[in-house]
C-alpha cells in the first residue's frame, strides 16, 4: 500500500465516546455541572435518551453505537435511566439514520399528544429549525468552539406532530434544544503507528462524518495533517471532474462530512496517480470504497458483515496500528521471498551455463543424474529456505 484511507472513529481513536460539555439555553455547560431540574437540560437529555438506540446493561456492556451509548451513559449519571424515559414516552415511529441525511428522528407520546425528536450533524439540523440569525449564530459559534478542542458535536430539535407517520417532510419547522459535545480520545499507539506511516512512504488519510474542525484538531494531534496539507469537506469533491480531483487530493489529508460516493471518488482518485490504495470501513455504506480500493479494510469488531465480505483484510482490534503492523508483516515476506528468489535463480543459472558451455562444445554431460538431485534437494533448498525464513527487520518500513 502507498495510500491508506482511514476512518477516524475507532480505527484512530478509542471508540468510547464521552459527553464533556453541552450547550443549551444560550450557554455552555460542562457535562459534570448538569442541572435535571432545569427543564431545558432535562429536555435535551430526556431528546438524547429517546432518540437513540444503544442500551447500557446492568454488568456494564454497551450495546449499540459508541455515540449513543455515551449519551445512554450521561442520562444515568444523572438518575435518567434509558429504560424507565423509553418506557414512559414510547416510540411510535422512526426515520433511522442515514449517512446522507445526516439525520435520525423518532416519534413518541408525550402528555400534551405526539413529538417529534430529531437529533444529527449541526450544520444540517439548524437549516431545518425555526431560529433567528442571532441564535442561529450564537449556535454556529458554540459549535466552531466545541470542534476547536476535537470534540464531536451532535445537535437536537423537537417540533409537535398530529400523527405517527414520518417522511423526510417532518423533519422541517423544528424547535431546537440544544448540542452535546463529546470527545473520542484518540488511541495511544495512533501517533506513532502514523509516523511509521509516514517513514516508510505511505500517505495516511483521513475520512470521516465528523465536522471539519474536529477532524482536523485529531488528525493534527495524531500527525496526519501535515503542514502543507490541508482539511476539506466532502461537498468540496462535488464540483470537481475526475481530472481535477486526481490532481488535488495530494493536497488534502482530511476529509469530513463524506459520503459514500465521496469515498469511492478519493480512492478512484489515487489509484489513477498509480498508488496502492488501502481503504477502512465499518458500514454497508462503506462496502463500494472497500471493494473499490486495492486492499479493503473491514473493522473486526464494530464491522457489518456486508463491509467484512467486501473487504481483502478484516481488523479484529479495529486499530489503525494494525494496519501499518500488517504493512510491516507483507514487507518483510516479500523481502524474504525475494532473496529466496534470487539466491534459487543465480544458483540454478550457473548449473544452466555450465551444461550449455558442455553441449555447445561437444563435451561430456557435466553432472549425473545424482548430482542434480543433490544440488536441487540440498544445496538448493536448504538455504533457500533459510533465506525465506530470515528474521523480520524495522528497515522494511523505512
Amino acid at each position: 500500500a502507498s495510500v491508506i484511507c482511514s476512518d477516524k472513529t475507532g480505527t484512530l481513536t478509542q471508540n468510547r465516546m464521552t459527553v464533556r460539555q453541552l450547550y443549551t439555553g444560550g450557554r455552555v455547560i460542562p457535562a459534570t455541572e448538569v442541572d435535571v431540574q432545569d427543564p431545558a437540560q432535562a429536555a435535551l437529555l430526556r431528546t438524547a435518551l429517546l432518540c437513540s438506540d444503544a442500551v447500557v446493561q446492568d454488568d456494564g456492556t454497551e450495546i449499540g453505537d459508541p455515540t449513543e451509548t455515551a449519551l445512554v451513559r450521561l442520562g444515568a449519571d444523572w438518575g435518567l435511566e434509558e429504560e424507565t424515559i423509553r418506557a414512559q414516552w414510547p416510540r411510535l415511529g422512526e426515520l433511522p439514520f442515514d449517512s446522507d441525511r445526516k439525520l435520525m428522528s423518532t416519534v413518541h407520546r408525550f402528555s400534551g399528544g405526539l413529538l417529534l425528536l430529531t437529533k444529527g450533524a449541526v450544520d444540517v439540523l439548524l437549516s431545518r429549525c425555526r431560529l433567528t440569525e442571532g441564535e442561529a449564530a450564537d449556535i454556529q459559534a458554540a459549535n466552531e468552539a466545541f470542534s476547536r478542542q476535537g470534540l464531536r458535536v451532535l445537535a437536537f430539535a423537537c417540533r409537535p406532530l398530529d400523527h405517527s407517520d414520518v417522511s423526510l417532510e417532518t423533519e422541517h419547522g423544528l424547535d431546537f434544544l440544544g448540542l452535546m459535545a463529546m470527545m473520542d480520545p484518540p488511541r495511544e499507539e495512533s501517533k506513532q503507528a502514523v509516523a511509521d506511516c509516514i517513514a516508510a512512504g505511505i500517505r495516511p488519510v483521513m475520512i470521516t462524518g465528523d465536522h471539519v474542525v474536529t477532524a482536523a484538531a485529531i488528525a493534527q494531534e495524531v500527525g496526519i495533517l501535515t503542514p502543507g496539507t490541508q482539511a476539506v469537506e466532502g461537498a468540496v469533491l462535488e464540483g470537481m471532474d475526475d481530472q481535477a480531483l486526481m490532481d488535488f487530493v495530494p493536497q488534502v489529508s482530511v476529509y469530513a462530512r463524506v459520503s459514500p460516493e465521496h469515498k469511492i471518488r478519493i480512492v478512484r482518485a489515487w489509484q489513477a496517480r498509480g498508488c496502492l490504495v488501502a481503504m477502512t470501513g465499518d458500514g454497508v455504506n462503506d462496502a463500494p470504497a472497500l471493494k473499490q480500493a486495492d486492499i479493503g479494510v473491514a473493522m473486526g469488531i464494530t464491522g457489518t458483515e456486508v463491509a467484512k465480505d467486501a473487504a481483502g483484510m478484516v481488523l479484529t482490534d479495529d486499530n489503525f496500528a494494525t494496519i501499518v503492523h500488517a504493512v510491516k508483516n507483507g514487507r518483510n515476506l516479500y523481502a524474504n521471498i525475494c532473496r529466496s528468489i534470487q539466491f534459487l535463480l543465480s544458483g540454478n543459472l550457473a548449473g544452466i551455463l555450465t551444461v550449455l558451455y558442455a553441449a555447445l562444445l561437444a563435451l561430456p554431460v557435466p553432472f549425473a543424474a545424482v548430482h542434480l538431485l543433490f544440488i536441487n534437494l540440498l544445496t538448493d533448498s536448504l538455504p533457500a529456505i533459510a533465506l525465506g525464513l530470515e528474521p523480520h527487520s524495522d528497515a522494511v518500513m523505512l
